[in-house]
């Protein structure tokens, strides 16, 4: 394993890159002639700028990465880490990483100066990789609507592409431009949406390749310099998004999906907002949306310490019983009770729909075999799909109903008796269509 040296202020390709001395000038340079498991530096004061297309194939493999580093040229190898680098193409040019990588401190920057053409940014650009940035950021600087970042592949056979983002950031140049998700796995932890560009409508662009997108997971990102009506995620082939603990742009108008939604399409926000407000909630989903709610709310039910709060499940004309439910995220809770029967309880409440056993129903995941932490599962869901349905039991909890007509309060319970202390999991199915519940997530154990 060698190390090789970058830095264009006096380096030259023409040079081995076996010492600052005799550094590459170019980092496309550098993956030229890398091996598997190399470390390459790339000095703080490099600032490379080309009017081509820069393909960077860098020898890295799963089992070997190479690792990209920007460092301080002082030493060799450096002994501190910097984030000045800089890599640019001007013109309509793109900028493509290939191979499995740890890169770290660099700002990758297409089209600077141009109006169109395809200069966008493809990040692991080739099949079954595995990308690692940190402290990177990523400039999509042409003012051309057709360009976009790629983070993941859209090689057919990627499916193993996995991509992370660590305290990275973005600039888009025209509001058209998305974070692009093509196949494989993208995730981004820490960073921002940089000042200075255009604001994109919309955020990230499920847009796979032989009708599977991928999945997004991002978390701690700070997007406050959007546009108050950007939208979070449009597309329409299957994958899963999902956005959590991020701040978004002030009087954020946008919405967390646009598009059309086919089965297997799945959207969540958690705990995002531009305020101080931490438990807020929205899915998106082929049957239906799940939102946070603080006006119908139960009496001594779910709360964040302050605000009182439910789940409004709204399902979609595509929910039906037993294919299609809208599900809501879990609801756990531990729990200390072994060879004892339990009953397990979440209430809801509706205006003027009683739900039966095949409209709404929870189930609830516990360790039910004593010796192993195997999952057992409950559900007060009819007993079979010939079954005649049921009408889940009626509840005297006291709701706050501003906005109902007609309340409806019903509970949805299962009795168990777990064989090991762990953690309960239930899950709210909502399979009637077209129909409006308001979840209290709170699990009550008795």
């Amino acid at each position: 394993m060698a190390n090789l040296y970058v830095r264009s202020t006096d380096g030259s390709d023409a040079d081995n890159g076996s010492t600052w001395a005799l550094a590459k000038a170019t980092l496309s340079g550098a993956s030229a002639i890398d091996a598997a498991g190399d470390a390459i530096y790339v000095s703080q004061v490099h600032a490379e700028s080309s009017g081509s297309a820069q393909t960077i194939a860098l020898a890295g493999t799963a089992a070997s990465p190479v690792r990209v580093i920007c460092g301080n040229d002082g030493a060799a190898p450096p002994t501190a880490v910097d984030t000045s680098g800089v890599i640019t193409t001007t013109g309509n040019f793109a900028i493509s990483i290939t191979g499995s990588a740890y890169i770290s401190g660099l700002t990758f920057a297409a089209g600077t100066g141009a109006s169109g053409g395809s200069a966008s940014l493809s990040l692991n650009a080739s099949a079954n990789h595995f990308q690692t940035f940190e402290n990177c950021s990523f400039r999509l600087n042409t003012s051309g609507s057709s360009q976009a970042l790629n983070p993941t592949s859209a090689v057919a056979s990627a499916g193993q592409s996995l991509t992370r983002w660590v305290d990275c950031s973005v600039r888009f140049g025209h509001a058209a431009h998305a974070i692009q998700i093509n196949r494989g796995i993208f995730e981004w932890a820490g960073g921002s949406l940089l000042s200075g560009g255009t604001s994109p409508t919309t955020l990230l662009n499920l847009s796979g390749t032989s009708n599977y997108a991928g999945i997004a997971k991002i978390s701690g990102v700070d997007l406050s310099n959007a546009s108050s009506a950007i939208n979070l995620v449009t597309g329409q082939t299957p994958g899963q998004v999902v956005i959590r603990n991020s701040k978004l742009p002030a009087s954020w108008s946008g919405s967390l999906f646009t598009g059309t939604f086919s089965p297997g399409l799945r959207v969540e926000m958690h705990n995002c907002d531009s305020a101080d407000t931490n438990y807020r909630l929205w899915v998106e989903d082929y049957a239906g949306s799940i939102k946070s709610e603080t006006t119908i709310v139960k009496s001594g039910g779910a709360s964040d310490g302050t605000t009182p709060l439910s789940w409004k499940m709204a399902s979609s004309a595509n929910a039906k019983y037993p294919l299609i439910p809208l599900e809501s995220p879990e609801i756990v809770k531990w729990n200390e009770t072994v060879g004892s029967a339990i009953t397990a309880t979440i209430e809801v409440v509706t205006d003027n729909v009683t739900l039966t056993d095949d409209d709404c129903w929870v189930e609830v995941q516990y360790l039910g075999t004593s010796g192993f932490p195997i999952g057992s599962f409950v559900s007060d869901v009819k007993a079979d799909v010939l079954a005649t349905a049921a009408s889940q039991s009626s509840s005297t909890e006291t709701w706050t109903t501003t906005g109902l007509t007609t309340p409806v309060k019903q509970k949805l319970s299962v009795t168990f008796t777990p064989q090991e202390k762990g953690f309960l999991h239930a899950v709210v199915h909502l399979a009637k269509a077209s129909t409006t519940v308001y979840v209290d997530p709170l699990l009550t154990i008795t």
